[in-house]
């Protein structure tokens, strides 16, 4: 067995971007219409999963008006519906990677992502991107501040776009942005409202938003007070469970439950054991041997993470990460696998490290985001995981695989091979995956599918979603 090396010169998130770009690169070869941007079936399927969510919400579609509201140490981008007087908010989609620091934009070439009120001025179908929704960055405010101390390049082009990179924009991933340019495409770009802020300040107040933006203008504080009076309209219940975790004393429990039985582990948990609780909730949040249900997931985990289960609390937040709704969180999810990698828990320093890598988080003066760090937490993972790949420890795993994918493929391909042979159906997706990168797609293809019909959702929306479709994922409601 290799001992845990960085190969600086691969990464995970580099090979993702080749696949794409081999994707592309095919599709450019095929004969195109001369106005053909994404195809119209495309952005049709995609509107009606939007419809759909606005009917589970009892909401016309389309809406009379639209606000988009950016969250940028949440990660989160929320759409709220105005049908008559009263917004409602639809549903949430995270913003893939982050830009800058917590701040304002000032100008050109500082990477910043714009913070104020903000309309939308255009439609791109044909973004490098996938497809944009062009921000009015910068506005009338911009230009005052900008003249008042005599800054003229203000910089532009500020999106709301697919994808997963960002240079002072808002990437959302396509499938999200195909939702939102439909939307905007049927209802028309005069009635949609965006708000861009540093933190939730409905649940944040300014000052402490303030001071966590290094040398702030002298007018930030009137901005951020405008941008909290903008977002009142638009109330989020807090949940007082979640804003109660961590608890300050966690350890990584051993369950008793039978691996991969999540009836068993239900059944133990009702009883009082954490472990069975945690490993419940990653089975009901992933579907690893039995249907997804992120509700389950979230009253099992929770519960896990009360009682001081460190791999429930770094299993929660990675439930929070997947939330469709107005629990999306990368700052809370960071908190938490945090907390669970410091009391021992090997897959949250993975979870943690992966945030880092994925371009998730903002800095701060307190957390460091760089490859140091990242090598830091791979290697407390590496020493917390088993190397038993039976039992449970077949998830132990599937998490070494995906660390090792970054500079190991042939060891990470051997722990990938073992999960899924004792069981893991992530395991099976993600030595499908490791197939793939070497362009052995009827062998990835085989094992998406067997992991898709063991009940791993992530595994049936390879290929561009040609196996299965994964459904939306709301553990609570945004009310």
């Amino acid at each position: 067995m290799r001992r845990w090396a960085t190969v600086r010169k691969g990464s995970r998130a580099r090979a993702i971007r080749l696949l794409a770009a081999t994707a592309v690169a095919i599709v450019a070869t095929l004969p195109r219409p001369a106005d053909a941007g994404l195809a119209t079936a495309d952005l049709a399927r995609a509107e009606q999963r939007l419809v759909r969510v606005f009917h589970q919400h009892g909401l016309a579609y389309p809406p009379r008006a639209a606000t988009l509201i950016a969250l940028k140490n949440e990660g989160r981008l929320e759409l709220w519906a105005d049908d008559g007087g009263k917004s409602t908010f639809v549903r949430s989609y995270l913003v893939r990677a982050t830009s800058g620091r917590l701040g304002p934009k000032l100008r050109q070439g500082d990477l910043q992502v714009p913070e104020g009120l903000y309309r939308v001025s255009a439609l791109n179908p044909r973004s490098r991107f996938h497809l944009a929704l062009r921000l009015d960055y910068p506005n009338d405010f911009d230009r005052a501040r900008g003249d008042e101390e005599g800054r003229t390049l203000l910089g532009g082009d500020i999106m709301i776009h697919g994808d997963r990179v960002s240079t002072g924009c808002l990437p959302i991933g396509d499938a999200a942005i195909e939702e939102v340019y439909a939307l905007a495409s049927t209802m028309g770009i005069e009635p949609i409202s965006v708000i861009v802020a540093p933190v939730d300040l409905r649940r944040t107040d300014v000052s402490t938003a303030l001071a966590r933006v290094e040398r702030a203008p002298h007018w930030l504080p009137g901005l951020y007070a405008e941008l909290a009076r903008a977002m009142a309209p638009f109330p989020l219940a807090a949940s007082a469970e979640l804003q109660a975790l961590p608890p300050r004393k966690q350890a990584p429990g051993k369950a008793s439950c039978r691996a991969y039985d999540a009836a068993d582990c239900e059944r133990r948990c009702r009883a009082g054991e954490a472990a069975s609780c945690a490993r419940a909730g990653v089975l009901f949040r992933d579907g690893r041997g039995t249907p997804r249900d992120p509700g389950r997931a979230w009253s099992m985990l929770t519960t896990a993470c009360k009682r001081g289960d460190a791999t429930g609390c770094g299993a929660l937040g990675d439930l929070l990460l997947a939330d469709d709704g107005a629990l999306r969180d990368t700052a809370r999810a960071a908190l938490l696998a945090k907390s669970a990698c410091d009391a021992g828990d090997g897959h949250g320093c993975a979870t943690l490290a992966r945030l880092c890598t994925d371009k998730l988080l903002y800095p701060s003066a307190t957390a460091a985001c760089d490859r140091d760090e990242v090598d830091r937490l791979h290697r407390r993972a590496v020493a917390k995981l088993g190397r038993r790949c039976t039992g449970w420890g077949a998830y132990d795993c599937f998490t070494l695989s995906t660390i090792y994918a970054d500079g190991d493929p042939d060891t990470a391909r051997l722990f990938a091979r073992m999960s899924c042979q004792a069981g893991d159906p992530g395991g099976c997706d993600e030595l499908g995956f490791l197939h793939q990168l070497d362009g052995e797609v009827a062998q990835a293809r085989a094992l998406y599918e067997k992991a898709c019909g063991a009940g791993y959702t992530r595994a049936c929306g390879r290929f561009g979603g040609t196996i299965a479709a994964a459904p939306q994922t709301t553990v609570a409601s945004g009310g």
